[in-house]
């Protein structure tokens, strides 16, 4: 059936697609190399920046395409996973992909997926590269998938800067069992002569990044807690900020954001110090960087981070899935007025996460927790994350369905938050936006003839 790409629903490509999630993470260049050289090598053809990290690279890739697209350029970004539709991974200004350029798209593939087994993630990068080449974007803006050196997204040769986000536990299956070893398959993405911009905080991985940018003679390497500063910080309860920053000595009054939380006071000071190594190329006035990093999610469509969709009473969706993104959200909550709020939490998890470590974090902000499944095999059962709960003495409520968890959740008229993965959230946004709670952006989706 899925040979005849022209006479398949939309529906039927992607789920096509998506089954190739059987073939699982196959780390390697190989499969990703060969479907690339089908197409043409359109990479090769891409101006891009790169960027890897555990936490926060999404949010970076956002603040770089938004600030990019206020100067005038045209912007591809590249992001996983998505939260409500495939179509989300790849954009040029903000804008999705159409259902027919995927279709299309996976046609010329067809023959190089089905030979070699490729993997879901080799065939939406090869996808994206395709995609911006032919759309002539002036700048690709690239995320890693999972973890760097044998990343897809890994195929990139000469970026003009790679960038390091925050290092933590995630995948360590994969990546390795601790943060040097993580930190070493990240730093997998630098080039011989890119340059390198550090985000992340802790100097002993800063200096072991440094000591791989000099091992492949990189181009300069920047840290951000060396370059950059901010001031004047102030978080409010619509989970927006304000703050004042310096770059390479150069101050930025009056920057209103609308991420909020210290982990995104760094993601804007990665990016605008990424943005000053590429600007003999694309030269970006303040006033674009000001109003790039106001507007990141109505401009780009990335959603989820810390996302107030609702005042009164607070309802929040955040789409961090690890330890490290839950102690920011409660930090962040607390900066934004939250402190001695307790929550009815709407959460589901991966049963390959800390589990009991997020919990921990959770019962701290906790009235009641409502444990529910995603619809996919990686989910840990409601049940089961019900029991881990009561165990660490959590008020615990089991649900069929994220439905229904987020229906009696909102029948509390209690302050809500929903958090543990980007599945839950996919999950989460279809039913809000049933009982009249949607994002308060504009619909980037294209139609399609």
């Amino acid at each position: 059936m899925h040979d005849s790409i022209q006479q398949s629903s939309i529906q039927d490509l992607l789920d096509f697609l998506f089954s190739l999630h059987r073939f699982g993470i196959k780390p390697g260049l190989e499969r990703i190399e060969s479907l690339l050289d089908s197409l043409g090598n359109p990479q090769e053809s891409i101006k891009s920046i790169h960027v890897a990290g555990t936490n926060g690279k999404g949010s970076v890739c956002s603040f770089l395409a938004a600030i990019l697209q206020s100067a005038g350029y045209r912007v591809g970004l590249y992001t996983s996973p998505h939260i409500r539709v495939f179509n989300e991974r790849i954009r040029i200004n903000g804008t999705m992909i159409s259902d027919a350029d995927i279709a299309r798209l996976a046609g010329t593939m067809m023959v190089e997926i089905k030979k070699e087994h490729t993997t879901f993630f080799e065939v939406t990068t090869a996808m994206a590269f395709a995609y911006f080449a032919e759309q002539q974007v002036d700048i690709a803006i690239i995320e890693t998938g999972m973890g760097g050196r044998l990343d897809a997204t890994n195929v990139l040769k000469h970026p003009l800067a790679t960038v390091i986000t925050s290092i933590d536990f995630d995948h360590m299956e994969y990546l390795g069992n601790d943060l040097e070893t993580i930190a070493g398959e990240k730093a997998g993405i630098f080039k011989q002569g890119s340059a390198v911009i550090i985000g992340e905080e802790r100097d002993e991985l800063i200096q072991l990044f440094k000591q791989k940018a000099a091992e492949i003679s990189t181009g300069t390497v920047s840290v951000v807690n060396e370059e950059c500063s901010y001031n004047n910080l102030s978080m409010h309860s619509d989970c927006t900020m304000q703050l004042d920053c310096t770059i390479q000595g150069i101050g930025i009054e009056n920057i209103s954001s609308d991420r909020v939380g210290l982990h995104q006071v760094q993601n804007i000071l990665t990016s605008v110090l990424t943005l000053a190594h590429v600007s003999s190329m694309f030269p970006i006035e303040i006033d674009a960087v000001r109003k790039g990093i106001a507007a990141c999610t109505s401009l780009t469509g990335i959603e989820g981070r810390i996302q107030c969709l609702s005042v009164n009473p607070p309802i929040v969706l955040d789409v961090g899935h690890n330890t490290a993104c839950l102690q920011r959200l409660r930090d962040t909550l607390h900066g934004c007025g939250y402190e001695h709020q307790q929550w009815d939490i709407v959460f589901g998890v991966m049963k390959d996460k800390p589990v009991d470590e997020m919990l921990e974090i959770l019962a701290q902000m906790s009235k009641t927790l409502h444990c529910c499944a995603p619809k996919m095999d990686r989910a840990m059962t409601s049940d089961a994350l019900c029991e881990i709960a009561q165990s660490h003495s959590i008020n615990a409520m089991q649900h069929n369905t994220v439905s229904e968890a987020i229906e009696i959740a909102l029948q509390s008229e209690n302050a809500v938050l929903i958090t543990g993965s980007f599945y839950l959230a996919e999950e989460a946004v279809l039913a809000l936006e049933q009982r009249g709670i949607s994002f308060t952006r504009k619909d980037h989706r294209p139609e399609v003839e």
